[in-house]
């Protein structure tokens, strides 16, 4: 009996999770993929240097070498799998 359900939960899971995928392929990731193009863009105004008060947290650095997925089946494939934890939870 517990098997039955383990099993319909699952299949539906899976299938909630590519239709959610395939939804946010033509909805969501075109905003995403625009909105980085802005993200990774040279700044227009040079970064002014701040200075923290005394007690505040240590400077802070962003490594402009980070991973992320590529573009592509990369992007899909992570965003599946998201979709497909979440879809069968």
């Amino acid at each position: 009996m517990i098997k039955r359900i383990a099993q319909t939960a699952g299949f539906t899971g899976l299938l909630a999770a590519l239709l959610l995928t395939l939804l946010q392929s033509f909805w969501v990731s075109p905003l995403i993929l625009q909105a980085e193009t802005y993200e990774k863009s040279e700044p227009a105004a040079a970064v002014v240097a701040h200075e923290h008060s005394e007690g505040a947290a240590a400077a802070h650095t962003h490594d402009a070498e980070a991973w992320e997925p590529e573009d592509g089946w990369q992007r899909v494939l992570f965003t599946t799998g998201g979709n497909l934890v979440v879809a069968v939870g």
